[in-house]
């Protein structure tokens, strides 16, 4: 099946922006189109790069963002251009590896019943390594019971078009909040199972400005939007 790959850009270097969507055009299933997301970048460095993608690769498609409102806007914004069923998720400093994309394909071809699956990841810096160990289905009940929130990875998840349309997509959630958390939540509250690939592959990059380590994701207000949250799954427990 053809697949969109939806993946944000903002003051990334250059060279991880490099390798990300080199990771992309190296994928074993051929059948994509990588949608890049110029979130408002100043004209520079970054933007030459980005621009001169297309004359590179045909299933590569820029577009631009007038303001810079956080990444749910930007993936908001990206979603009308995915024109296949299904949309994978990348981020600007990850590395996909080379059978991300085929096996979403199989995934979803062998269970046209579900909607949206994520992978395990590596995580790597300058210093360690480790890996995520996701569970293989999260239901709503199994969410709430979870003492933490990480069930599902945002970099390399895939999920339907028309799924992600019929929740409202990510909607208005500021960037130093959780809005991957957010989205999950959304699809439990809808009904969805999200269910998780046993094999590695993304790399996810760890750095101070990842999103899901950087301090400003840490203060007491991101922790309180996380309550927020199961408390909307504890309150549609029954």
């Amino acid at each position: 099946m053809r697949i969109n790959v939806l993946m944000p850009v903002f003051s990334t270097p250059v060279e991880w922006v490099s390798e990300a969507v080199n990771s992309i055009i190296a994928q074993t299933h051929n059948d994509h189109n990588l949608i890049i997301v110029d979130d408002n970048n100043p004209r520079g460095v970054l933007t030459d790069y980005l621009y001169g993608l297309t004359e590179v690769c045909h299933c590569i498609n820029i577009v631009r963002k007038n303001s810079n409102e956080g990444i749910a806007a930007a993936l908001d914004f990206g979603l009308q251009y995915c024109k296949g069923d299904l949309i994978v998720r990348m981020d600007a400093d990850d590395i996909a590896r080379p059978d991300l994309l085929k096996r979403h394909d199989e995934f979803f071809t062998a269970h046209a019943d579900r909607h949206i699956c994520g992978v395990q990841i590596h995580l790597f810096n300058n210093h360690m390594e480790w890996f995520s160990n996701h569970p293989s289905e999260v239901s709503r009940s199994r969410a709430f019971a979870m003492l933490g929130h990480w069930f599902v990875n945002h970099p390399g998840i895939a999920f339907r078009k028309k799924d992600i349309t019929d929740i409202g997509g990510y909607g208005a959630i500021p960037s130093t909040l959780a809005e991957d958390y957010a989205l999950w939540v959304k699809f439990l509250l809808a009904g969805y199972t999200i269910y998780n690939q046993e094999e590695v592959l993304m790399d996810y990059r760890v750095h101070p400005k990842s999103f899901s380590f950087a301090p400003d994701r840490k203060a007491p207000e991101w922790h309180e939007f996380l309550a927020t949250q199961k408390q909307l799954l504890y309150e549609s427990r029954n």
